[in-house]
């Protein structure tokens, strides 16, 4: 008897250990149709998107995104945009915030902070980085406990 409880235990032992946690991940981003006012020297976006993200276990899952951004004054920035996000997918909810640099032919470089909301977020801060064009690009992720 107490051998039957014992592999039932390992067995979900087993089965639950291919459930992602919040750890290390990549993310592909499709951006949406971008929405921006302003002028040349001062602009402010909203775009949403979509996003595959892949755990370090292999595990996958399809998150949607919301972003804003404004632009940086030319006399005192760091980062050429400022961007805050919100995503959402079957693991649960997030925010992110970003400092991004223009590069070369649209392409944008990104570092930012991570927020847990709920889900296997919840309770969790971390780093992001992102790099692509128009919304649609590549990135990681790393949760802290």
């Amino acid at each position: 008897m107490n051998r039957a409880i014992a592999y039932s235990i390992a067995s979900a032992a087993l089965c639950y250990a291919s459930v992602a946690v919040a750890a290390t991940s990549t993310y592909t981003t499709t951006g949406g149709p971008e929405k921006t006012t302003g002028n040349e020297q001062y602009q402010g976006s909203y775009q949403e998107g979509t996003s595959v993200v892949t755990f370090s276990d292999g595990t996958q899952v399809n998150e949607n995104w919301t972003c804003i951004g404004v632009s940086q004054p030319p006399n005192a920035k760091l980062f050429d945009f400022h961007f805050a996000c919100d995503a959402s997918g079957p693991s649960g909810t997030y925010s992110m915030i970003f400092g991004c640099n223009n590069v070369e032919n649209g392409m944008q470089g990104c570092v930012g902070g991570l927020n847990g909301k709920t889900g296997i977020y919840e309770g969790k801060n971390g780093a992001t980085t992102w790099a692509g064009q128009g919304g649609s690009g590549s990135g990681t992720m790393q949760w802290a406990d």
